[in-house]
């Protein structure tokens, strides 16, 4: 895997995070219950969506796992600048239910569509 195709998994990356992002800012409105489902199904939608279409134009047939490592740990640097630099409010919800298993059905949705497709 080049560097050039590492930078495309990270966009594609970027553009599900935001999305999700999206999602979070517009479902603060939702009861508790509501919004974790909600967030739980988004998160599955938009990345099996995002790295569907990875899978179908840019895959240069690098493995599953070496795809996930490079897409999620670019979310995690996008998570890691944000929450560093750029967000001031509170961080009640880096926890295990709002963030965590979030971050775990991202990791498997991903390997789970570019091994599949």
């Amino acid at each position: 895997m080049t560097f050039g195709n590492a930078l495309i998994i990270a966009m594609h990356a970027l553009v599900a995070w935001m999305l999700i992002e999206v999602f979070v800012n517009f479902a603060h409105r939702l009861s508790r219950a509501s919004f974790i489902i909600c967030h739980y199904l988004v998160v599955i939608a938009v990345f099996a969506g995002v790295f569907a279409l990875y899978s179908t134009w840019f895959d240069i047939g690098a493995s599953a796992f070496a795809v996930t490592v490079v897409g999620m740990g670019f979310v995690l640097l996008f998570e890691f600048v944000v929450f560093r630099f750029l967000y001031s409010g509170e961080r009640w919800f880096l926890n295990w239910v709002d963030w965590m298993f979030p971050i775990f059905l991202a990791t498997s949705t991903i390997y789970a569509v570019v091994s599949l497709w």
